[in-house]
């Protein structure tokens, strides 16, 4: 029996989990099935101190927050050591960590694991940095300032970027400590091989969530004033896009004066505006005259996310970069004609007017337009959704994502690869 150890974002349960990581509960059931596998996981939670919380045969630790502000990760030693202490107890034949954002790989650059190791690049704040402004111009980053942003300064778009350059330094001082790497993108593994030639590395393959598989496949609307467009976004962060978005919307209300765009994501809760950013997009949205034409979904599970993208007529993926893009994944897999940026890892996912049409992330005309033209033209929407969906559906087929996780296991457990 092969015991592999998780450190992730994630505790297992039966609730529909939303938002980040989303897609690792899928994996751990899938791997979790395979015979001689005995999985762990140990993560952070809402909790007052460690709970032991096993789920479908899947031995779970969760471990209680003591860094409530997502933005502080330094790691107090109790932390270390009780992880530390999960590790010795369950002597691991590979740890696998998902991630370079959360604690997990401070703690071992720290030296408190000892086992086998795996790490998963999935966001690369190192990298983000460089786009965090999401084509903004100074006005723009201006005009997010308010009396709040004055008073606590560090809600500011200066300051939110100064704290990811520093997150930053921390995750290539942890890249540079790994020597078993695993990318979900070609794109990725291109950024992290200039911080870590020495490594070895796998490539990988991503589980969608189940009611993705399942899905019918997406059907085109009718022409009318009130097409629906859908995006998404697990926060209101401007390398997004979202605002280059909402400038594509102006243009298509022109001539579809009741176009809907359908958010989902924490981006604006209510009328409860959460930052300088989210009252800039308030501003675009009342400059724009789109009070009526903009709704927030909030937070949306798998099922309600897939409700979503069956009656909208085109979703739209306006990211400045993406490691990988799990939404846009998840909307060709449902055939939904997609208008995506070309960014980061995303011209990997599909072919240009064959299974999705990319845009330059600036340009909201051309986004627009690209929109326009799927609303508009029944056969190259529908060509769209039979390609991705058959695209996906071989990419993403679950046999083959966990067949090539088992496989990069293996390798490095058998392999002549040094524990640490």
């Amino acid at each position: 029996m092969k015991k592999i150890l998780w450190l992730c974002s994630c505790s297992f349960s039966e609730n529909l989990i939303k938002g980040n990581g989303s897609w690792l509960q899928p994996m751990a059931e899938n791997i979790q099935a395979v015979d001689n596998i005995q999985l762990y996981n140990i993560t952070i939670g809402n909790v007052d101190k460690i709970e032991k919380n096993d789920y479908k045969n899947i031995k779970q630790w969760i471990l209680p927050n003591d860094k409530p502000n997502k933005f502080d990760q330094t790691i107090s030693i109790e932390t270390c050591k009780e992880v530390s202490s999960i590790i010795e107890q369950v002597k691991p034949d590979l740890i696998h960590i998902w991630g370079t954002e959360s604690i997990w790989a401070s703690i071992y650059r720290q030296g408190y694991i000892r086992f086998k190791t795996l790490i998963d690049i999935q966001g690369l704040l190192s990298v983000y940095t460089d786009y965090y402004y999401g084509g903004l111009t100074n006005r723009e980053i201006i005009k997010s300032i308010h009396l709040k942003e004055i008073i606590m300064p560090w809600r500011t778009l200066f300051n939110k970027k100064e704290v990811f350059r520093k997150r930053g330094e921390e995750e290539i001082a942890c890249i540079k400590r790994f020597k078993n790497i695993s990318f979900q993108s070609v794109w990725v593994k291109n950024q992290v091989s200039i911080i870590n030639p020495n490594a070895q590395y796998f490539a990988t393959r991503i589980m969608l969530r189940d009611s993705f598989y399942t899905s019918p496949q997406w059907k085109y609307k009718a022409i009318t004033n009130s097409p629906v467009i859908f995006s998404s976004s697990s926060a209101a962060v401007s390398y997004k896009g979202i605002h280059v978005l909402i400038k594509a919307i102006a243009l298509l209300k022109r001539n579809y004066p009741d176009i809907k765009l359908r958010l989902a994501g924490t981006i604006d809760i209510g009328n409860k505006l959460l930052d300088g950013y989210s009252r800039f997009l308030r501003t675009l949205i009342v400059k724009n005259n789109l009070e009526n034409n903009v709704l927030y979904t909030g937070s949306l599970n798998e099922n309600q996310m897939v409700d979503e993208l069956l009656n909208c007529n085109v979703c739209v993926v306006p990211s400045f970069i993406e490691t990988y893009c799990l939404a846009f994944a998840e909307a060709m897999i449902v055939g939904v004609p997609v208008v995506v940026s070309y960014a980061g890892a995303m011209p990997e996912l599909a072919e240009h007017n064959k299974e999705a049409m990319f845009y330059n992330p600036l340009d909201h005309v051309t986004c627009a337009a690209y929109i326009d033209h799927l609303i508009q033209n029944k056969h190259h929407a529908e060509l769209l959704s039979l390609n991705a969906r058959i695209r996906r559906l071989k990419e993403n087929d679950k046999d083959l994502v966990v067949a090539t996780q088992i496989s990069i296991y293996n390798s490095i457990i058998n392999g002549n690869v040094d524990a640490v």
